[in-house]
């Protein structure tokens, strides 16, 4: 159940008996913009490492040890539109214990010491000296992409398949801009969240719902007026994009970006997912099978589908000489199930896969948090019998058309020099 705690404030409860641990998380979110990048990823990387009561990551580690070895992490993640700057606490539901201790109660001090109490308040010269660190691992992580050469390949293609500079970034943001960043800056940046972002609590685990409420409420975020933001970017098609490069490298890369303009929960939502993990996004897809083990013309070849951003991308590592033909085979791939060359075994695997892996995700505390959170945002709920009927119900006919949508965006070629 989700209840608003004041304006822009809001905690949902998921009571259930399903997992032995309590997990509470904090979402701060907000509109994407490029200048936001780099600041939250770097104030993530700050608050993790400490706060005026647990000054470094040691004395964060003793008191999580003290709470019988609960978790902590702080995530920097965009999906869309939107930024979401995510605080979480995990650890083991009292009733395990051998003698009864209100974790839950400590799980929210804890986190109000993290979000609230930071170094930059009463301890300037500590946030100054932490700040550095943090900025210093984040530039250097940064500054390896290009030596991490599909990943390298990875950003070259969005920055060719989006128009929208946000979109077109990498999730660290402009890297000069980033070099740019102060202390002051990003203790700015961090009233800024705290005050204005978007604010979604979420418990899941054996707890009261009224107790959540209650915790919650104590919690000093303000009421903020929030503008309705689309989660959802969706980008108009253009005409195909190619680039080339040389660099020294002992295999080369073959990126492509496809428009598949099909979003989260729409009519042709479960659909996609089908075409998708049969064309190149599960170990038996077409790609996998027929550019990879039959014509040997890479050393992997595989897709991956973003609802959010309606777009498809397909990586390859291979040798140079061959990117021609495995790009000829590629576009064969997806030819023959646009043509409907697919057999029914192959449907009937795919939507097997897809649904075990459905199935294994609900076994995971984090990943049905996550799955509430997008139901929340999008207004689109999706229960469990819902999603596996979704997906068995999708036709041969339903994938040919969700073929037909896809459309070659964006050609990235890494080459040997």
């Amino acid at each position: 159940m989700r209840t608003e705690l004041k304006e822009g404030v809001a905690l949902t409860v998921i009571p259930t008996k399903q997992f032995k641990t309590t997990r509470i998380t904090i979402n701060l979110i907000t509109a994407l913009t490029a200048t936001k990048l780099a600041k939250r990823l770097l104030l993530g990387a700050l608050l993790e490492c400490g706060c005026q009561k647990y000054p470094d990551q040691k004395a964060i580690a003793d008191e999580l040890a003290r709470m019988y070895g609960a978790g902590f992490e702080i995530s920097s993640v965009r999906r869309g539109n939107l930024h979401f700057l995510s605080v979480s606490f995990d650890c083991v539901n009292d009733e395990f214990l051998a003698e009864k201790e209100d974790l839950l109660q400590a799980g929210f001090s804890f986190l109000q010491e993290i979000l609230f109490r930071p170094l930059v308040s009463q301890k300037p010269a500590a946030f100054v000296a932490e700040f550095a660190r943090q900025k210093r691992n984040v530039v250097d992580y940064a500054g390896a992409t290009q030596d991490n050469k599909q990943l390298y390949a990875d950003l070259s293609l969005q920055k060719l398949l989006f128009d929208d500079e946000k979109q077109a970034l990498p999730s660290f943001g402009n890297y000069q801009e980033l070099l740019k960043i102060t202390a002051s800056q990003l203790s700015s940046s961090y009233q800024e969240c705290l005050n204005k972002d978007r604010i979604e609590i979420i418990v899941s685990g054996d707890v009261k719902e009224e107790r959540c409420r209650q915790l919650a409420q104590q919690l000093p975020f303000a009421a903020r007026n929030l503008r309705k933001e689309e989660i959802f970017y969706v980008q108009e098609g253009h005409a195909l994009r190619k680039k080339e490069e040389k660099q020294k490298v002992t295999q080369g890369k073959l990126n492509l970006g496809f428009s598949l303009p099909v979003f989260f929960a729409d009519p042709l939502y479960f659909t996609v997912l089908v075409f998708e993990g049969l064309f190149g996004g599960l170990p038996l897809s077409k790609l996998f099978v027929n550019v990879r083990e039959k014509a040997q013309l890479a050393y992997y070849a595989s897709s991956s589908y973003d609802s959010f951003r309606g777009v498809m991308t397909v990586r390859t590592g291979l040798d140079p000489k061959n990117k021609e033909q495995a790009l000829a085979i590629i576009e064969a791939q997806l030819k023959d199930v646009q043509a409907g060359r697919v057999t029914q075994q192959e449907i009937e695997d795919t939507k097997k896969s897809l649904i075990n892996e459905y199935l294994s995700g609900l076994d995971s505390q984090a990943n049905v948090m996550q799955r509430v959170l997008i139901a929340i945002l999008t207004g689109r709920t999706l229960s469990t019998t819902s999603w596996i009927t979704g997906i068995q119900n999708v036709t041969l006919a339903q994938i040919q058309a969700a073929a037909k949508m896809t459309k070659l965006q964006a050609v990235y070629f890494l080459d040997k020099e």
